[in-house]
């Protein structure tokens, strides 16, 4: 390898220009060997689909690199940008580089050998089921495939977006907070969905990266399988309008918190939500009792405000998947009780009445103290609505007055000869293979939905909505947007 350096360094002092220093030229072949250690990035496991359940892993390489004393935890308890843990597996990382150890065991961290592409550039990790997520100093990704099997089967790949997660790589916005989220059919074999119906989750499983954006408002999610861009997200609590500090996130629920100790869990993802209908067949009306197998309901599961935690708590959240059918979802809080330290916890499939149980770690807190009065103050310090009124003129007249892209539904009022109907819009974004830019702008954003009537019916509908108008094309209906 030292020959091979010392030769492409001659060539390209020769190609590109006067002789340099021997340092520099070092540097330079680091570089373009670096670059080519990312390009054989691109054969990897990474996006295949699971058809064999593989044994579980365990054994850490005692020929791998063990952690200098002191340098990282006793115990991972919470998933973080730079601690992390799956049903197996603690990861951390530091200086640059990934380590690992079996979790529960109480042996050393050792340290991952990582492609020269980013070795001592690793900057936060996140993990979930079989899948790690690396981002380095310039936030560009980098998938680890097999986080549950034997080590010598840990597999890296720089690709991401479409088509099928073959795309050249991506490099993920600046934002607040970040986690990697997985739910996969050998883990969670299966979506429970509003009407408590299960659906067999798909063999390339759906793993997304959800972001808490700069305004503590916006949640997007980033898909391996999508466009690589900025288009998707979740309307918030509050339609989009609570303020969180921290986010977290495992086999597609999310878990934020705001500044007064208000917390809210949701179930979503490109699958279970709606979007996908290429792959899953879905419907609006009332499937309860349908069984296994039936279309998955929409609209999709809102989300649940937690009830308050009975002490002090700081921003340091985290949730983690457990059991089968998407059901339980383990949150913690960091907190303190009667002086001790250590983190409240939470099913989230348990009852209101059953609160949160206190685990003392004795360690010193990391996050940010929260206020928490006892009661529902999430509705507090709201930041600015997004809703819009579009308006329809003729014959025909009715009024969208707080349409709002992505937070549905929208109020539908519409009036004709036979008077007044007043409905609701729902809708969901849909699947495309092309980038585009966030929310509604003068390219058409096509969009499924369905009119609910007063007695529950649903209708399914087609829109077409950009910043100034919304066209409900089975209907013939265009409403504009108010001046």
């Amino acid at each position: 390898m030292k020959r091979a350096t010392a030769v492409l360094a001659a060539t390209l002092a020769v190609a590109f220009g006067p002789p340099a220093s021997a340092q520099d030229l070092g540097e330079v072949a680091g570089e373009v060997l670096r670059e080519q250690s990312c390009l054989l990035l691109a054969v990897s496991t990474v996006g295949l689909p699971e058809i064999v359940d593989l044994p579980a892993g365990g054994n850490i390489p005692s020929s791998w690199r063990e952690a200098p004393p002191g340098l990282l935890p006793e115990r991972v308890n919470f998933r973080t940008e730079t601690e992390s843990f799956n049903r197996l597996y603690e990861f951390a990382t530091r200086d640059g580089l990934i380590y690992v150890r079996k979790r529960g065991a109480g042996g050393p961290w050792r340290e991952i050998p990582l492609p020269p592409c980013f070795s001592g550039r690793v900057a936060s990790i996140s993990v979930d089921d079989d899948e790690l997520i690396a981002l380095d100093p310039a936030r560009r990704i980098y998938t680890m495939d097999n986080a549950l099997k034997e080590p010598f089967l840990f597999s890296w790949s720089s690709r991401w977006g479409t088509p099928f997660w073959l795309g050249l790589g991506y490099t993920l916005p600046h934002v607040r907070t970040w986690a990697w989220s997985v739910i996969s059919p050998f883990e969670d074999k299966t979506w429970t969905d509003p009407a408590g119906n299960r659906t067999n989750i798909g063999d390339g499983k759906v793993s997304h990266i959800w972001g808490l954006r700069r305004n503590r408002r916006t949640l997007t999610f980033w898909d391996p399988w999508l466009p690589p861009d900025d288009s998707y997200e979740m309307c918030g609590p509050h339609r989009g309008r609570f303020k969180s500090v921290a986010l977290s996130a495992s086999g597609s629920y999310v878990f934020v918190i705001g500044k007064r100790g208000d917390m809210f869990t949701r179930l979503y993802d490109f699958d279970i939500s709606g979007h996908n209908d290429v792959f899953f067949n879905y419907a609006w009306n009332d499937q309860r009792g349908a069984g296994p197998g039936a279309p998955i309901q929409l609209p999709a599961a809102g989300w649940v405000e937690q009830p308050k935690i009975p002490g002090k708590i700081t921003s340091l959240i985290s949730i983690h998947k457990v059991g089968r059918g998407a059901v339980h979802r383990i949150m913690r809080v960091e907190g303190r009780r009667k002086g001790r330290t250590g983190y409240w916890e939470r099913d989230v499939a348990d009852p209101r009445s059953k609160g949160w149980r206190f685990h003392a770690t004795g360690g010193r807190l990391r996050g940010k103290p929260l206020a928490n009065p006892q009661r529902d103050t999430s509705a507090r310090g709201l930041g600015p609505s997004g809703d819009v009124r579009y308006v329809m003129r003729g014959p025909v007249s009715g009024e969208l007055p707080n349409f709002n892209f992505p937070c549905s539904p929208a109020r539908l009022r519409v009036r004709d000869g036979n008077g007044e109907q007043r409905l609701r819009l729902h809708y969901v974004d849909s699947l495309r293979q092309q980038a585009r830019a966030r929310g509604l702008d003068r390219v058409p954003r096509m969009l499924k939905g369905a009119i609910k009537y007063p007695n529950g019916h649903f209708e399914e509908v087609t829109l077409r909505a950009t910043h100034d108008r919304v066209v409900v094309e089975e209907r013939g209906w265009v409403f504009e947007r108010a001046r």
